[in-house]
């Protein structure tokens, strides 16, 4: 239904139809904008997602199948560049999409190095708090709260941080 929709509005020829099956069902690696695109859309506002966004399903995939490609355990909307307020994480115990984030901090600060896709081959000293309080919409809108430690705290923290416009080094 998605994709009838899609060649109807946009008129694509079929080969160019059968090419967007195959990006909608497989997902796609989504270019990360890194420090040097200094048109720096790492540091614009970001906008609360809506809904009814018809491509977010589809962004979700995309930011999924993009971690999977360089093995990696976070991606925020803003580094693939859509100032959207989203960002995903993965590890061995969670797979959650977070929308429209809010975030409480509590516990200790603990001084870690990161990386980040954004400053490929770099590593920053970052202060972190040690827990987590997150308040959010999931991919299927549904509010949840949820309260994280240790390496999940540290990803939502720097996804959080993405959203908010602030930079690993700051």
């Amino acid at each position: 239904m998605f994709i009838q929709d899609i060649r109807k509005k946009l008129k694509i020829k079929s080969k160019l139809n059968s090419k967007l099956k195959t990006t909608i069902s497989k997902g796609m690696i989504l270019n990360i904008i890194k420090y040097t695109d200094f048109n720096y859309k790492l540091k614009s506002k970001n906008i609360d997602v809506i809904k009814e966004n018809p491509f977010l399903h589809q962004l979700i995939i995309d930011m999924f199948h993009t971690i999977d490609h360089y093995n990696y355990n976070y991606l925020s909307a803003p580094q693939v560049g859509h100032n959207l307020n989203m960002f995903i994480i993965k590890t061995k115990d969670v797979k959650e999409v977070f929308i429209n984030p809010e975030i409480n901090l509590s516990g200790h600060y603990k001084q870690i190095k990161e990386i980040c896709l954004s400053f490929p081959d770099m590593t920053f000293p970052v202060d972190r708090r040690e827990n987590v309080e997150i308040k959010y919409f999931d991919n299927n809108w549904t509010l949840r709260l949820g309260k994280y430690d240790g390496l999940n705290a540290i990803l939502i923290q720097h996804g959080y941080d993405h959203l908010k416009g602030k930079l690993i080094y700051e």
